[in-house]
């Protein structure tokens, strides 16, 4: 029991070291951009949405569906938010080497304290986003947060929708992670902004979000015909 247990501490210490997350960051951020460049994506801007400041909006999008979104994005300083746990400090450096700023907490741990980092990064000149049921779900429906930072700010929502012709689910994951195939087509739009006001609701931006959703994927099965 002794020997199991230090081996169980050793992998650890190798496992949650700096060098390790350092190469696993270093060698997902390759796959992720070969991978990327197989798929053909189409970027979709609301006429809206191109009338605004980028730097002064805040971007909601299921967690399921930010696979198009990390590597189409990186440039345009926005900041995100990634979970304090291990899988987070490599998500981290991943996204880091992508270009984005980001601050650590989840609606669980630190949430607070996150959203004030964020919002002070925010007034700086980033954009931000939000996978906005993440980090653990349930699926579909919003955490408060970005409303929150929306009405406090006087920024739009800009719902965020991504689709793929062919894909993975990944059903072992709470949000049904999808992965689109090497080669396929696929979709993103930047959508129409909302702005909240003091009766809009997580579950009226679910509602929104869903409908975009569902609209992305129609667009994207045209793709077949």
């Amino acid at each position: 029991m002794k020997i199991k247990q230090r081996l169980k501490n050793f992998r650890r210490r190798i496992t949650y070291s700096e060098g390790f997350t350092d190469f696993a960051a270093f060698l997902l951020w390759v796959i992720i951009k070969l991978y990327f460049s197989t798929l053909k994506v189409r970027l979709d801007f609301d006429p809206e949405f191109l009338k605004l400041d980028r730097s002064k909006v805040l971007m909601g999008f299921w967690h399921g569906r930010q696979f198009l979104l990390v590597p189409s994005f990186g440039s345009w300083h926005i900041i995100l938010m990634a979970d304090l746990s291990w899988a987070g400090e490599i998500q981290t450096k991943i996204l880091k080497r992508f270009g984005y700023r980001i601050v650590r907490g989840s609606s669980k741990r630190k949430g607070a304290q996150a959203l004030l980092l964020m919002k002070n990064d925010i007034l700086k000149g980033f954009a931000a986003g939000f996978a906005v049921d993440g980090p653990s779900g349930p699926i579909f429906k919003s955490k408060p947060g970005i409303v929150f930072l929306s009405r406090k700010l006087n920024y739009p929502i800009i719902p965020v929708v991504a689709s793929s012709e062919k894909k993975w689910i990944i059903d072992s994951t709470w949000c049904k992670y999808q992965l689109p195939k090497p080669f396929s087509r696929c979709y993103v739009k930047m959508c129409e902004p909302v702005w909240p006001d003091k009766n809009f609701t997580s579950s009226d931006l679910d509602l929104i979000l869903m409908n975009y959703t569902e609209k992305a994927d129609k667009f994207i099965s045209s793709f077949r015909k």
